[in-house]
């Protein structure tokens, strides 16, 4: 054909009148090679065709023959071999189908990006995919790897060019030189005969942009750590995100290379999973190590990965089986403001951390923080999981961490965990002040110069923050503690009003026992005397009244020691909780008569109506009902004044189990109902359910069997949202 087509064109360009230098210009091709489609030296592609026949007008006359053309009968089939043990992932192979089918239905070609982080499976899944596939297109499966994230420079578009046209068959000689033209000449081999791409490990979208083919039947495979967005959006790629296997399918991957001895060990196999993040190539490379190792554990492989897994994951005969270089493409790819971020990030303790977290840590803006977290996120460095919310798996914070530190100097570093802990601090101390204002405590300071705390504009703000921020608590608190910052003690005493609303009891007692244990290192008295006595409120809260008694009695001794009025108040009111809840009203009372002279002196009003309020119960038990009234109205009017609703529903609580000591049950039920408006309207949780729970008590015994019945059910739905073991009991009285 090329010798048909080459004097044709010469004939039709020479009729109308232009000289092969003007020609070419006007086309936008080099003179020389006109010159070799002329002489019959190169193959014209159809799009060239068609331009001529527009310039020349010569009616599609050269379209028509180049179309015509027979292409050469090579049919490749590229793909590399599929890993052992491949796990599919049903979804993903579902909807590549689904978009396969949709295409062909609609006579048009497809692009879709497969994006995902390192070691999640996505070359493994675009193989997998594309053998099932292959026989389906006439034009073959051509595959090159793009080298985007290794050690080798990204492969050229041109030279992927070249090597497809060769596979395909074309001639050396007619190969053209130019990019355009190349991707001009596969595309035209691809308009007859549909074939499949699989671009693997692409750079970015301007990697690939020149290699697509979008010709009807035809179908072009991107893999990439980067969520190529470009490709959406100029080229009308559709996109999907690959996400790590689940628990079940990582064991399922495991099985398949080790066998049944994971089935004997599912503890530790799960625990595994977690630890190689669900990534298949992390789970692959200690499956391959069981495999080998007939007589090894799976526990030892457990142990082995808590201690260093990076380490862990490597293997010394087979590179290809190490996890540490693969994250270092990714590393490295990165510009330098991305790259500090990435190993300052290293120092975070735990697996989610917010935008303003993040800003704190790096010294920067929150604008700042977000755009570099995003642009993290663009190649699955990090993910986003909610509004300002990222995380990143345990494997990347190890190889980020050591990052960090052989990069970053340790005052850098240090300053990063000071402005941390401080943002913490501050941030946890304006949010348990907005949950409860009337509660004298002492507020922090200014912050340090680089660190901008939150604010919370209502109470609902700040409990959904602390919330949000449970899981960080403990792992901000210890890394304060590491580094022997005062935050290590501030940080748990300062949530006192959010733990004393949602009680959540391992939060509570692990960062105030991590709290005291810090105090105590640094010899600082009063913090020790503040944070002993929480952890003994916790304890006590909790059923532990002997472990209660310890905490708030060296409270107390710390404070007299300091002589402390204040301190020594809580601490002798928190002695008379627990005495009362050891059903020792006798005990109890010097003990809140004492706080409550003591509140009076320092001028805390809080603390005068919870001890009053104490007083109503305990007066009642001891059967001295002519003070009940009085220290009852006094607590009443106090936490009005103050606006209090929790301490409020505390109180009526406290008068309904003072009327039940005087078998006044109509009237305890109605305090109860008093109880419940006020817990409602502070969002009591716990107070919600344990009023509940009293309140069908009592009207159980006034014999209203039927309300009573509701009202336990409705404490019992309550305790199982807080997971409280009351639930059960209630559960078993409701069904006796």
């Amino acid at each position: 054909m090329g010798t048909e087509f080459g004097e044709l064109l010469r004939a039709r360009r020479s009729a109308a009148g232009y000289s092969l230098r003007e020609f070419a210009q006007a086309l936008a091709y080099s003179p020389g090679w006109i010159s070799r489609i002329e002489n019959g030296k190169a193959e014209p592609t159809l799009d060239m065709a068609r331009r001529c026949d527009e310039l020349l007008g010569t009616d599609g006359e050269l379209a028509a023959l180049a179309k015509n053309a027979k292409h050469p009968n090579t049919r490749p089939l590229q793909l590399p071999p599929a890993p052992t043990g491949y796990v599919v992932q049903q979804p993903v192979i579902d909807a590549l189908n689904a978009m396969f089918e949709a295409a062909v239905e609609t006579r048009t070609g497809l692009t879709v990006a497969i994006d995902g982080p390192a070691g999640v499976g996505k070359s493994t899944l675009a193989v997998h995919w594309s053998r099932g596939m292959a026989e389906r297109f006439p034009g073959g499966v051509l595959f090159t790897n793009l080298q985007g994230y290794s050690d080798a420079d990204p492969e050229r578009p041109d030279h992927v060019l070249e090597r497809f046209l060769t596979a395909l068959g074309v001639p050396a000689e007619s190969i053209p030189t130019g990019l355009d033209e190349r991707a001009a000449a596969l595309r035209t081999i691809a308009d007859d005969r549909p074939m499949l791409l699989v671009l693997d490990n692409a750079s970015d979208s301007t990697q690939v942009r020149p290699l697509l083919l979008g010709t009807p039947g035809s179908i072009t495979l991107v893999t990439s750590r980067r969520r190529l967005t470009g490709l959406a959006t100029t080229s009308g790629a559709q996109r999907i995100s690959l996400s790590p296997l689940s628990p079940a399918e990582s064991e399922t991957l495991l099985r398949a290379i080790v066998g049944p001895r994971i089935d004997e060990e599912p503890d530790a196999t799960t625990v595994i999973a977690r630890q190689c993040a669900h990534l298949p190539l992390a789970l692959r490379i200690v499956a391959e190590r069981l495999a080998t190792h007939t007589h090894r554990r799976v526990a030892d492989v457990v142990g082995e990965l808590g201690e260093a897994a990076l380490d862990a994951l490597a293997d010394a005969e087979d590179p290809r089986l190490d996890i540490r270089p693969i994250l270092e493409s990714s590393y490295r790819a990165l510009p330098s403001d991305q790259a500090q971020v990435f190993r300052l990030l290293g120092l975070y303790p735990a697996a989610q951390v917010s935008a303003p977290a993040a800003a704190a840590l790096l010294g920067f803006s929150t604008v700042r923080a977000r755009r570099l977290l995003d642009a993290l996120v663009s190649v699955h460095l990090v993910e986003e999981i909610g509004p300002d919310r990222y995380q990143r798996h345990d494997l990347l914070r190890d190889y980020a961490a050591e990052r960090c530190a052989e990069t970053d100097s340790e005052g850098e570093r240090a300053d990063a965990v000071r402005r941390l802990a401080a943002w913490y601090a501050h941030t946890i101390d304006r949010a348990c002040w907005r949950m409860a204002p009337h509660r004298p405590i002492d507020r922090l300071g200014p912050p340090p110069a680089g660190v901008t705390p939150t604010e919370f504009a209502t109470a609902a703000g700040a409990e959904t923050w602390c919330d949000a921020e449970a899981e960080t608590f403990l792992p901000i608190v210890r890394l304060a503690a590491r580094h022997q910052l005062p935050d290590a003690w501030e940080i748990p005493a300062r949530l006192w009003n959010w733990l004393l609303l949602r009680k959540p009891w391992g939060v509570w007692i692990d960062t105030h026992q991590a709290g005291l244990d810090a105090a105590t290192v640094a010899d600082d008295t009063a913090s020790r005397g503040w944070v002993a006595m929480n952890l003994g409120e916790a304890y006590r809260q909790s059923g532990d009244t002997e472990r209660a008694h310890e905490h708030i009695q060296l409270s107390l001794d710390l404070r007299r020691d300091l002589g402390d009025r204040h301190g020594q108040a809580w601490s002798s009111t928190c002695l008379g909780f627990t005495a009362r809840d050891e059903d020792d009203h006798s005990s109890a009372r010097p003990h809140f008569e004492q706080a409550l002279a003591l509140f009076k002196e320092t001028g805390d009003k809080h603390g005068q109506a919870v001890t009053l309020a104490c007083l109503t119960e305990v007066y009642a038990q001891l059967g001295e009902f002519h003070q009940v009234q009085e220290v009852f109205d006094a607590s009443l009017a106090l936490t009005r004044e103050m606006g209090d609703l929790y301490a409020e529903g505390e109180l009526w609580a406290r008068r309904a189990a003072a009327h039940l000591q005087d078998e006044g049950r109509a009237e305890a039920v109605a305090c109860l109902d008093r109880a419940l408006e006020c817990r409602r309207a502070a969002a009591d949780a716990w107070g919600i359910a344990e009023a509940l729970e009293q309140r069908g008590d009592a009207l159980a015994e006034l014999g209203r069997t039927s309300e009573a019945r509701q009202s336990w059910g409705e404490a019992c739905e309550a305790f199982d949202v807080l997971s409280e073991l009351r639930a059960t009991r209630l559960r078993d009285r409701l069904t006796s």
